[in-house]
């Protein structure tokens, strides 16, 4: 199978060596030219246009910071929008914002042309290893037919609903994560400062009711172990958390536990935490209390 990829950063550069390493014939674009280099090197084939890509792969990948550049990729002079053929499908993976991926797939699907969101979940460990969460949206057969491409770079893909429900699952999986994850910061800073061993309190909580991905992963592996290494920022978590709770908002439901995480991660991103990895949400929280967490 062959795929181009537009996007090469923390994802989408780890998702097209997994590509190039399982034998796939893949495209590059990105502005980053040392980025496209180093995978070239591996045996891709570089594009200076998005559309030039387009002309040349039938499935393409779009992996991108914001929802503005998923839109200027598609829809710019040089994009996809005219080079795409009825055979092409297009795989947005970027976290995006739901309704604006209805909006471009209205657009596609006026001139005959196919689109799945499978926005991705897991870190770039998960993205190296292919064994990512995909959540899709699109119609059955359009995410049949590149199942084996989503089972070379995930090992658990869901299909959601129609196009959009995947950056729609995308964003409330991270509202839930970025909650468990304060949540559990706090419990941790407060027992450190009663005098309790941070290991054993993981230990506790993972062998009981409070265990999570959180308490499983984050907490062991970056935050006791100060190393705070950066795979997925806290800007971007700050973004999703704003898609979620305005999708919330155009349904009228209020959201007060989420409400409040969202306040505490927007007050560490003013501190100037954003390009930081988002577990560092955990040391705005040990700022507040006085605190280090650390093993």
């Amino acid at each position: 199978m062959r795929v181009g990829i537009i996007g090469l950063g923390n994802m989408g550069g780890r998702i097209a060596k997994r590509l190039l390493t399982e034998g796939f014939e893949v495209g590059l674009f990105d502005v980053n030219e040392t980025a496209v280099s180093q995978l070239v090197e591996m045996g891709g084939k570089s594009f200076s246009t998005p559309g030039e890509l387009a002309e040349e792969f039938q499935y393409i990948i779009t992996i991108l910071p914001n929802v503005s550049i998923v839109k200027e990729t598609l829809l710019g002079e040089s994009g996809l929008l005219n080079r795409l053929t009825e055979k092409s499908l297009l795989i947005e993976m970027t976290s995006s914002e739901p309704s604006v991926t209805k909006e471009l797939n209205d657009i596609m699907t006026a001139n005959h042309l196919r689109m799945i969101d499978a926005p991705v979940s897991g870190g770039i460990q998960k993205a190296e290893n292919g064994s990512l969460a995909i959540m899709v949206g699109g119609k059955a057969e359009d995410v049949q037919e590149v199942y084996p491409l989503l089972q070379s770079i995930g090992e658990n893909i869901t299909h959601v609903g129609e196009v959009g429900s995947g950056h729609t699952m995308k964003a409330l999986n991270n509202l839930i994560s970025a909650t468990t994850l304060a949540a559990t910061g706090e419990a941790l800073a407060l027992g450190v400062k009663l005098g309790l061993d941070p290991n054993r309190m993981l230990d506790v909580v993972n062998s009981s009711t409070g265990r999570s991905f959180s308490s499983e992963y984050k907490l062991p592996k970056q935050v006791l172990t100060r190393e705070f290494e950066v795979g997925f920022t806290l800007d971007l978590m700050v973004k999703d958390l704003k898609i979620a709770l305005g999708m919330a908002e155009e349904q009228k439901v209020p959201m007060m536990i989420t409400g409040a995480s969202y306040q505490l991660w927007k007050q560490a991103w003013s501190k100037g935490r954003g390009p930081r990895d988002h577990t560092e949400i955990i040391q705005h929280i040990e700022e507040m209390i006085d605190i280090e967490i650390k093993g």
